[in-house]
């Protein structure tokens, strides 16, 4: 009888401890930033050919529009932690030629009323800059395809982040595919007690068990 209740008691603490971090963790900051709901909702497209490629963002270089925006305002939440996404750039022969400096892709995070970076590299407005030539500038970390941008010290502020595609006439038709554009935040402290008391439990009822089979 006492273990079917410690039982009880265990799974009602365990659901509290994966509701409460599915509150934090589920905090609605990019609103569809896995691009799963068609039509890039939740995203403005400022100009250019961002198109949804089936579960993320494509960006492609277009003869009449050499540049390409794709952006959303959101504000940055009070435990947030990083703002990272998935990006992979590709580019084929096409065009004319005619000297121009190599395509580029970009992230900036801004203020959405003045525009200005809220984080930048020296002397442009972005914090991530990669180019068809295989050059990347960024003050963000790069693993992979993944770009990570600390945020800790943003927390609470408004924010603009825009993906621009940058065309030119460099012989090259460039495009880009972005995806998982996601904010991380600390979990609350009542999550991770909960969570703790859980882990106490599984610990007790197996003591209890190995102390009756003994």
């Amino acid at each position: 009888m006492a273990k079917t209740f410690c039982c009880k008691i265990f799974v009602v603490i365990v659901g509290l401890a994966l509701f409460s971090g599915s509150l934090v963790f589920a905090v609605p900051t990019i609103e569809n930033g896995d691009f799963s709901t068609p039509g890039l909702s939740g995203w403005t497209v400022e100009y250019g050919t961002v198109t949804d490629g089936g579960g993320y963002a494509l960006f492609e270089e277009d003869s009449f529009e050499l540049s390409s925006t794709l952006s959303q305002e959101f504000t940055i939440p009070a435990l947030a932690l990083e703002l990272s996404f998935d990006v992979e750039l590709s580019a084929v022969p096409g065009g004319d030629d005619f000297g121009f400096p190599p395509d580029a892709f970009t992230a900036s995070l801004l203020d959405p009323v003045t525009f200005d970076p809220l984080i930048s590299n020296p002397g442009y407005t972005d914090y991530y800059f990669v180019d068809n030539q295989g050059l990347v500038e960024t003050v963000a970390t790069v693993t992979g395809n993944t770009v990570s941008l600390d945020v800790s010290g943003l927390r609470g502020l408004d924010a603009l982040l825009s993906f621009d595609l940058w065309g030119g006439d460099d012989g090259m038709l460039t495009s880009v595919s972005v995806d998982n554009v996601n904010v991380s935040v600390i979990p609350t402290p009542g999550a991770l007690l909960l969570a703790g008391i859980g882990t106490g439990l599984v610990g007790f009822l197996r003591r209890t068990r190995i102390g009756k089979i003994v």
